[in-house]
């Protein structure tokens, strides 16, 4: 399997939080308005599960950097987008050393699936996941999913493996 397929796999499986209980999608869901997306998003690193000790940071410029401490050499460098059917898609490239530079793979395009319930708590399932995970609740008395943290929480890590791969 190519390193970059190894990558956006871990990428995927370690998005899934693996504390919080999944359900089936709700059946009150309707489509998130994509601003709403766009703010619990923007400016923030989703932290991904499974010991990976990383996460993809969403800037708001539309802007996607990630990282893993399980593949502290490699970085993952792209974009982020919200379309009308409250899908938050992002593709990314990853960069790894290969020999004096940096190696180059493009990642697949993965779009996460978001809904809101009548009670105005919003969810979101990953490509070919039945699940429906909570993200947010607004009215619900949720607590916002504690893997979505304020910042770019791996900012120096991608900026030394930049440094080192000479990007």
């Amino acid at each position: 399997m190519k390193l970059a397929a190894k990558l956006t796999a871990a990428a995927l499986l370690g998005a899934i939080p693996s504390l919080v209980l999944a359900d089936p999608k709700p059946r009150s869901a309707k489509p998130v308005d994509p601003q709403k997306i766009a703010e619990i998003y923007a400016g923030n690193t989703d932290i991904w599960a499974n010991n990976c000790t990383g996460g993809i940071y969403y800037a708001p410029n539309q802007q996607a950097r990630a990282w893993c401490g399980e593949n502290s050499e490699n970085l993952g460098a792209g974009t982020w987008k919200i379309d009308s059917q409250g899908r938050m898609c992002h593709q990314l490239s990853w960069y790894w050393p290969d020999g004096d530079g940096a190696g180059e793979g493009p990642g697949d395009e993965t779009c996460i699936s978001h809904v809101i319930d009548r009670w105005g708590t919003i969810w979101r399932s990953w490509p070919d996941d039945p699940e429906w995970w909570q993200l947010a609740g607004k009215f619900s008395g949720l607590k916002p999913y504690s893997g979505m943290k304020e910042g770019y929480k791996f900012h120096s890590n991608v900026l030394e493996v930049r440094s080192r791969l000479g990007l």
